[in-house]
């Protein structure tokens, strides 16, 4: 698979997760390795967009902002 073709899929994934904020978050592929980068309100949103990479090979760059 293509990067930008992974890259893409990871996005329509992160768009399709009900429980993640796709529009604050950016994948970026490095030969076989993703990572993510934004933030999200929760441990558990964070967890939820690198688990929707589907790859064995995430860095989740992700930052925790709670709402107040």
């Amino acid at each position: 698979m293509l990067p930008s073709d992974l890259k893409e899929r990871i996005e329509k994934a992160l768009i399709r997760n009900a429980e993640t904020d796709a529009k604050h978050i950016t994948v970026e592929v490095q030969g076989s390795k993703v990572i993510l980068r934004g933030t999200v309100r929760s441990y558990a949103e964070k967890q939820t967009a690198e688990d929707s990479a589907g790859v064995n090979k995430v860095e989740n760059r992700i930052v925790v902002v709670p709402t107040a």
